[in-house]
């Protein structure tokens, strides 16, 4: 897919892969090696990270396990885990993902609820509907976006319906509210969401070939 960048590496070496496949059901993957030497080595030392990102967008970390190789290419099969927590896809929502980032940064709107949750912690802001109306209205404006009114009202819902996801769903059932660590795996989660809209066609294949 266009725009991924993925790096395999470990404490001492690291390598770009020539292919490279992640099957987001199953957990495992596909890659093809650039040559036998590095498919040999890769598989060698089996345990590895892979730094996977979208630009300047987001990126994620996974922990690749190399299991073995096919007989007669630099095709190597291999397990994966998240290294943030696995339940956070069961709370993706194809259809808030793609009428949300179709308009906006997915990561930028998903920083504006970060912030707007750690001003409340600190009691700077009364979150209600008056303060989500009014960031509701900034956002759209701020875009100059000229939308027909049932456009601009589908989009002012989808994004009410991403604050809830965010915050109901993930911030409170996953991290019990701890505010710093659903802030450090923020990128990741935003990196996991555009791989899965991006790959929605696919089934859930997690396909950057």
């Amino acid at each position: 897919m266009n725009g991924y960048a993925h790096i395999i590496y470990d404490e001492t070496s690291y390598f770009s892969p020539k292919k490279i496949n992640f099957d987001h059901r199953a957990r495992t993957g596909m890659m093809i090696a650039w040559s036998e030497e590095q498919a040999k080595e890769l598989l060698d030392k089996k345990y590895w990270k892979c730094l996977s990102a979208f630009g300047l967008e987001a990126s994620m970390r996974r922990k690749i396990i190399f299991e073995r190789k096919h007989s007669d290419t630099n095709l190597l099969y291999f397990k994966y885990e998240l290294e943030i927590p696995d339940a956070i896809e069961v709370f993706y929502e194809a259809d808030i993902i793609e009428a949300i980032s179709k308009r906006f940064s997915l990561r930028e709107i998903s920083e504006d609820i970060f912030k707007m949750m750690r001003n409340y912690e600190s009691g700077t802001i009364n979150f209600n509907d008056h303060f989500l109306n009014e960031w509701l209205i900034a956002r759209l404006n701020s875009e100059k976006m000229e939308l027909e009114v049932p456009e601009r009202k589908k989009l002012e819902k989808e994004l009410m319906r991403y604050v809830e996801m965010l915050v109901s769903k993930i911030l409170w059932n996953i991290y019990s509210g701890d505010l710093n660590a659903f802030r450090k795996d923020l990128s990741s989660m935003v990196y996991l969401f555009g791989e899965l809209r991006d790959t929605g066609s696919m089934a859930g294949r997690g396909e950057t070939w």
